[in-house]
This record gives structure tokens, C-alpha cells and sequence, in this order.
């Protein structure tokens, strides 16, 4: 019997998880991850890096709820009625206003803490660089931007190692 309550926790805890859905800040994890594999790729061919996420082949699906900034400042491509730069002169992607369209670039963007806007971008000369990229949202709709960043190098936060290619979460847009 023991054996069936067990089961029973176990499968009460996955229809929580079913019925709420992912965790609303994966979106971001995943697609840093794979703006980071689009960098590597494109390093491995042409010993650099790129602020430019059309020039490395990030692209996202519609219905991203969070804003992508491969640089401390530049245009970004919109996913709005706004008209947007090039792809060759953006320096991120907008979240899709079409779900949320009180979250725009500019309620995002001037959210990011400065330290962070420090670390975006390219550092050091190729192919001795690095680059950095972060993602910014409103995931519960309070007045607290979820921040998350990714970089290709190691670095270290508050004592705490972060191994390139890992995303570290700068400010949680749940706990406040």
C-alpha cells in the first residue's frame, strides 16, 4: 500500500506541473542557449564572434515573451507594428507583443540592471573574444523585469562560478 501512496504523490506532483505548464523562464534558458549555439557555430567558421543575431542564424518562433540584447546598445528587431532596423544592424530581438503588448522593448530594455548592460557584447580581439547576451521579461506581470545572461567565456558572480555557456539569473522576476 505504501508502494501506491508513493505513485499516487508522484503523479498528483506531474498533473500540478502538466496543468501550470513549463516554468515560464525557460523560454529565456533555452533560447540564450541557443543564441550561444549559434555563436559557437559561427566563431568555429569565421574565428569571431557577432553582436548581430541575423548575421549568427538566432532567429525565434512567435510568441516570445522576452526581449534578447547581444550588445549594450543598438537597435533591435521588433515584433511589433514599429519598424525595425536591418537584421545586419540589429543587436537583439523584441519580445511579441501580439500576446503581451504592454511588454515593448522600451518597457524592457531601460530594465536591465547597469551591471549587466556592462557585460553585453563583445570583449577582448578576436578570436581571443568573448561575447555575452542576455534576455529580460516580465514573467508575473509585477513591476520586476526577469533578467538572465549567457556569455561564451567563464565568469564569476558574487563569489559563485558561472562555466561559459551557462545561463546565470541575475534578477528573479518572482521573488520580488
Amino acid at each position: 500500500m505504501p508502494v501506491m501512496r508513493w505513485l499516487w504523490l508522484v503523479v498528483m506532483c506531474s498533473a500540478c506541473n502538466l496543468v501550470n505548464g513549463p516554468p515560464k523562464d525557460g523560454e529565456c534558458r533555452a533560447n540564450l542557449r541557443t543564441a550561444m549555439a549559434a555563436e559557437t557555430t559561427f566563431y568555429d567558421s569565421t574565428q569571431r564572434f557577432s553582436v548581430h543575431p541575423a548575421e549568427v542564424g538566432f532567429a525565434l518562433v512567435p510568441g516570445n515573451r522576452y526581449l534578447y540584447v547581444f550588445d549594450r546598445e543598438g537597435p533591435v528587431t521588433r515584433r511589433d507594428t514599429q519598424p525595425s532596423p536591418s537584421p545586419y544592424e540589429s543587436v537583439g530581438v523584441g519580445p511579441d507583443t501580439r500576446r503581451r503588448p504592454e511588454f515593448t522593448v522600451e518597457n524592457l530594455r531601460p530594465h536591465i540592471p547597469p551591471d549587466v548592460v556592462a557585460l553585453l557584447g563583445l570583449s577582448g580581439t578576436c578570436p581571443a573574444c568573448e561575447i555575452t547576451i542576455a534576455c529580460a521579461g516580465n514573467i508575473d506581470d509585477d513591476p520586476t523585469i526577469d533578467v538572465w545572461s549567457i556569455s561564451s567565456g567563464d565568469r564569476v558572480f558574487d563569489g559563485v562560478p558561472v562555466s561559459r555557456g551557462t545561463a546565470f539569473h541575475h534578477v528573479n522576476d518572482r521573488e520580488h
